[in-house]
Order: C-alpha cells, then sequence, then structure tokens
C-alpha cells in the first residue's frame, strides 16, 4: 500500500506541481500531503509492521540527521509563535511551519525504499512515460484549458486543473542513473527532453547541467554523459533545421522554437545579444524581466532584514506577507522564489543555519550511500534540486519538498540492506546490516 501511495504522490507532483497540491477539501485547508503525512504517521507510531523503519530511524548513521531535524522543527514552532505574536494572521503562520515538518516524509520514502529495493528504478522509467506524454499534452493542449479548482476566494490565485511539468530534468537524471543501457530507454529520454524545452524554465534547464556534472564527476563514466547529454542539442538542431515553432503553454509566455530558447538563455546575461535571437520584443522583456522581478525582491529582503539585529538573527517570523515589502510589484507573490531568501526573511541567519546543517547531514548520508553502496543518484539530485530551489518556490512547498525527501529517503534505504540481498528479509529486524560508518 504504501508503495502505491507514494508512486502516487511523486507522479502527481512531478507531472502536475502545484495542481495536484491542491487536491483535496480547500474550505478545511485539508490536501493530499498532509493527508497523506497525518495517515503515515498513525501507522509508524501504532503498527508492528513499521519496525523496521523504526530501527533504521533510530540507527547511528541517521541520528545526526535526526537530531538536527527536531532543532529544526522546534525552530519553526518557535517560529509560528513568534509571528502570531507579532501580530501576523495565525492561520498563514502555521502554513509557512511547512518547511520545518516536510522533511517527515523522509521516514516514508525510507520505508518504501526497505519495502522495495528496486523501487527507484521501476519508478522512473513509470515517470519518465507518464511525464512525456502529460507533458507534450500540458504544452501543446492543456495548459489552455482555463478550468480551475472551486473552493478558493476569489482573492487568491486560481489552480489550474492542469498543473505544469517541472521536473523533466530530474527524471532524465533518473533515467541516466538507474538505466543500465540508455540505448533502449532512447525514446523516453527523447520524450522527456522535448517536455523539458518546451516549459521553458531555464532553472530547470541549470538543474539539469549541474546534475549532468554531478554525475560525471562521480562515476567518471563520460561515454555514458555524452549520450545523455547529446539529447539536448539534437533536439534543438532539428526544431533549427526544421524552422519548428508553436506557441508556449500559457504559463509560460512566448514560443517554443530554438531561436527563442537561445534568446531566454541569453536574455539574463545580455539582453542586446538575445535580441538578435528572440523574435519579439515583448517576449524578451519578458524573459529579463522574470529575472529582474526575482533580484529585486531578494535585494528587498536582504536589506529589511538587516535592519535591526532582532530581526537579522530571527528574521520576520512566520506569516508576515512578505510581498508587502514592494505590492505593487510582487501582487500577491508571498516567496521569493530562492530558499536562502525564503529562510533568511522568515528565520534570518539563525534559521539559514540550521537549515544549511540539516542539508549538511542529509547529503552526509547520501555521501555514505554513494560510497559504499556505488549509487550516485542521491548526490546528483540532491545537487540539481537544491540549485532549482535556488530559483523557484521549492522547500516552502509540497510540490517541491514532499517529493524531494521522499526519494532521498528511498536512496537512503539502500544503507540499510546487506550487500549480497535484493530484496526485505522476512524478520524486520534482520533488515538492518551492520553498521558501516559514516
Amino acid at each position: 500500500m504504501w508503495s502505491n501511495i507514494v508512486t502516487l504522490l511523486l507522479l502527481g507532483y512531478l507531472c502536475m506541481g502545484r495542481s495536484f497540491a491542491y487536491l483535496g477539501i480547500p474550505s478545511l485547508h485539508l490536501f493530499v500531503g498532509e493527508a497523506v503525512l497525518g495517515l503515515f504517521l498513525v501507522f509508524f507510531m501504532v503498527s508492528y509492521r513499521a519496525t523496521a523503519l523504526r530501527n533504521a530511524m533510530n540507527d547511528s548513521r541517521l541520528k545526526p540527521l535526526r537530531k538536527i531535524f527536531m532543532i529544526f522543527l522546534a525552530f519553526g514552532a518557535f517560529q509560528v509563535f513568534r509571528g502570531i505574536f507579532s501580530g501576523n494572521p495565525p492561520l498563514l503562520a502555521l502554513r509557512d511551519l511547512a518547511l520545518n515538518y516536510y522533511p517527515i516524509y523522509f521516514a516514508l520514502g525510507l520505508w518504501v525504499g526497505l519495502l522495495d529495493p528496486e523501487y527507484l528504478s521501476r519508478f522512473f522509467r513509470l515517470a519518465a512515460w507518464a511525464n512525456g506524454i502529460y507533458g507534450l499534452l500540458y504544452i501543446v493542449l492543456l495548459s489552455r484549458v482555463a478550468w480551475s479548482f472551486p473552493g478558493f476566494s476569489d482573492d487568491s490565485t486560481p489552480v489550474p486543473i492542469f498543473g505544469q511539468p517541472s521536473y523533466s530534468a530530474l527524471i532524465l537524471l533518473g533515467l541516466l542513473s538507474f538505466q543500465k543501457d540508455l540505448r533502449r530507454v532512447l525514446p523516453l529520454l527523447l520524450l522527456n527532453t522535448a517536455v523539458l524545452l518546451g516549459m521553458l524554465i531555464r532553472a530547470e534547464w541549470v538543474a539539469l547541467v549541474i546534475g549532468i556534472l554531478i554525475w560525471a564527476w562521480f562515476t567518471k563514466n563520460l561515454k555514458r554523459v555524452a549520450l545523455a547529454a547529446a539529447m539536448v542539442p539534437l533536439l534543438l538542431v532539428l526544431m533549427y533545421v526544421t524552422n519548428f515553432s508553436i506557441p508556449a503553454p500559457e504559463t509560460r509566455g512566448g514560443t517554443v522554437s530554438a531561436t527563442e530558447i537561445a534568446a531566454r538563455v541569453l536574455a539574463p546575461i545580455n539582453a542586446d545579444f538575445a535580441d538578435q535571437y528572440g523574435s519579439d520584443n515583448s517576449d524578451l522583456n519578458m524573459y529579463e524581466g522574470t529575472t529582474a522581478w526575482r533580484t529585486t525582491y531578494w535585494l528587498l529582503i536582504w536589506t529589511t532584514v538587516h535592519e535591526n539585529m532582532e530581526r537579522t538573527l530571527l528574521g520576520y517570523g512566520y506569516g508576515y506577507p512578505l510581498n508587502d515589502l514592494l505590492p505593487d510589484l510582487f501582487g500577491n507573490t508571498r516567496t521569493p522564489h530562492d530558499v536562502f531568501f525564503y529562510v533568511l526573511a522568515y528565520t534570518g541567519w539563525v534559521g539559514v543555519a540550521i537549515f544549511a546543517l540539516l542539508q549538511l547531514q542529509l547529503v552526509r548520508v547520501l555521501r555514505s550511500v554513494c560510497r559504499l553502496r556505488d549509487e550516485p543518484f542521491g548526490i546528483v539530485f540532491w545537487g540539481a534540486l537544491l540549485m532549482f530551489a535556488l530559483f523557484t518556490p521549492f522547500f516552502e512547498t509540497p510540490q517541491g519538498a514532499i517529493p524531494f525527501y521522499l526519494l532521498a529517503g528511498c536512496v537512503c534505504a539502500s544503507l540499510f540492506r546487506a550487500r549480497n540481498k535484493r530484496s526485505v528479509p522476512a524478520n524486520p529486524k534482520l533488515i538492518l546490516a551492520p553498521s558501516e560508518g559514516v
């Protein structure tokens, strides 16, 4: 059951993003992610079937990570009370606590990894088909369907029924890491590369480059890297030669073509040079403007947080509407689209330090998996998605944080399997291999 639940969560968040996150009962603020988390916590506390998971969580290799998480969660609760005491709306303060409790999904991912050692390999093949087919439909048709979820106030931003796929880069990295013969999954590589380019999300492109570089560093398999990396230039050349051009998804604007993709890449660096490639100046201004909008937001946060010592150390506290810093520009956007500035704004440098320690402990465990089990995917996806989080809402949103921690848990499960075992033993007490040190 839990493998099926996690598969549904991952497919939903990876393929549909924000739209899947809003499945639930909006009037009660109960959504699919919180419902699954509550069900899992009850299972973890009372079910004898969770013995193996409880043993794993108590293992010495995860103890530092668990301690830092408890500090991180307690600090989040402190920021909730601090935000409410400062006059911030209680509901918004509780909503911001999600940043601190989403790491609990690591335990659920760990449990699924213990149950099924081959889970990630099979999942990424399934995700590649789902994302490829849904992504192309979204680019061509579904992004133009104006259906949205009912139950939200007129003042809130409408949530479309069909959300945009934003994880093609992650799926490509999963195929690169888990499929032994890339030639056998060549259609999946091409399909998901087409979605990657068609969605025009520059942060994804950067994440893919970082992920491939990390994978190459740890594996030294340059031939395999070259084959995977060749998908992007191959499709771009094909688009250029055939003069391929279609309207971009409604959420992205512009067009999908080789020249417009080049303009979108170059616009934040050199707008004048990008103008030679772009066919529409309004689109070019949009490409450049999204970068300027973010940097303005980041500069305001940096300046206002450092206006006094309390805010420098502890931030504004949860529930504070960050868009009030410049409402004419930011509108209803409460997040600066960057995990560093988000954490700095709400929790100050103390919160940044604790969050950094949490990530360092997580990457320490993932590095152990890479060293002891020769499985580099954990380090690869961690580096790629951390880069992605520097340009888009991620750790503060369910569509970002939940799949991140679920996948991290699945990867770390291999630490608790004997080297010569390919499946979980019947006796849950035998699952934990002897401690191998980190």
